[in-house]
């Protein structure tokens, strides 16, 4: 089996969610495991999608990259 690549999106708008979308029809291939973008609904539906806890939900990239390498996989999604 192979190894599930994590990944942060940065820019959940019409990008990021479509990159996301297709990470998830790929099964365990992927997992999107944080998320940072200021627009509550936007942020929101990553999160309700993807299953994330609040505390990986920030509206700034600046805190989530804070973290540290927390992913295999950076989509930064903003213009």
């Amino acid at each position: 089996m192979e190894k599930t690549l994590t990944a942060i999106l940065i820019g959940a708008g019409g990008r990021g969610i479509g990159y996301t979308n297709i990470m998830s029809e790929l099964g365990e291939k992927y997992k999107v495991v944080a998320v940072a973008e200021p627009v509550d609904s936007r942020r929101n539906y990553i999160k309700e999608k993807h299953g994330l806890s609040e505390d990986m939900c920030f509206t700034d990239y600046k805190p989530l990259l804070a973290l540290g390498k927390i992913a295999d996989i950076a989509i930064i999604a903003t213009m």
